[in-house]
């Protein structure tokens, strides 16, 4: 009798084992709908890759040369571009140094899965953040202040180096003030379709120089900062600076 009732007892827990193990098995798991997008940015000009003080570059403006010594700028309010026009916002601002691979990525997550017609961001900051002490306390946002008697808030842009033609000099293409922000848009297709996707942006330096406007260090100034002409034309050559890889 006990062997009996031993036997259906192990019968019954091989039974009801069987059936968690098959309500497991048939549980599915649910699809990925987010992905954590990561954005590299790369520098160069016309194809080379930007190298810091000892390699020289052919200017648009064609009578001379130059180097790059440093290269700051923010990018702000940066979004992805659905079908229907709406947008995921990625991020907020993003100080860059060119130099510094740390300041040379951002990601955002929770991105929700979807095929992008494009990408829109600023370069520099828009002016609710270009205000004086918005951004944090940081050595690189502090470095880029922009002086208070000139309006206050921050640089959107400073890259600076040396040009020669006969002689050398230096140059400093600084960008600020909220009439000089450059809102520009990549369209094309921006497929994020797994749970982690990588993209890079690189910047084409000589665009700032070239398209649509020539800018000649020795027609329209080696220093932007004062002359508002001077940063309107880098203005208005900065949607184009960008493309998408």
């Amino acid at each position: 009798m006990n062997y009996k009732l031993g036997l259906i007892s192990a019968l019954t827990g091989l039974a009801l084992l069987s059936s968690c193990k098959k309500d497991e098995e048939e549980t599915p798991t649910p699809a990925p709908t987010s992905s954590t997008v990561t954005f590299s940015l790369q520098h160069e000009v016309d194809g080379d890759a930007l190298v810091y003080n000892t390699q020289w570059y052919n200017h648009p403006a064609g009578s001379y040369s130059y180097s790059v010594t440093r290269l700051f700028y923010y990018l702000s309010d940066v979004r992805l571009v659905k079908a229907d026009s709406s947008t995921v916002l990625l991020k907020d601002f993003q100080y860059v140094d060119a130099e510094q691979s740390q300041f040379c990525s951002f990601s955002a997550s929770s991105v929700p899965l979807d095929d992008y017609i494009g990408l829109k961001f600023n370069i520099g900051l828009d002016s609710v953040l270009n205000q004086t002490d918005a951004l944090p306390a940081t050595s690189e946002n502090q470095g880029m202040e922009w002086p208070v008697p000139m309006g206050g808030g921050y640089h959107f842009m400073k890259f600076e180096g040396y040009y020669t033609d006969t002689v050398q000099h230096g140059f400093a293409m600084h960008l600020g003030r909220n009439e000089n922000l450059v809102s520009t848009a990549i369209w094309q297709r921006v497929a994020v379709q797994s749970t982690a996707v990588n993209f890079t942006m690189t910047m084409n330096l000589n665009e700032w120089f070239r398209n649509p406007a020539i800018y000649d260090f020795n027609v329209d100034g080696s220093s932007s900062m004062g002359s508002m002409s001077a940063m309107m034309k880098l203005a208005m050559n900065g949607p184009d600076v960008f493309r998408l890889n």
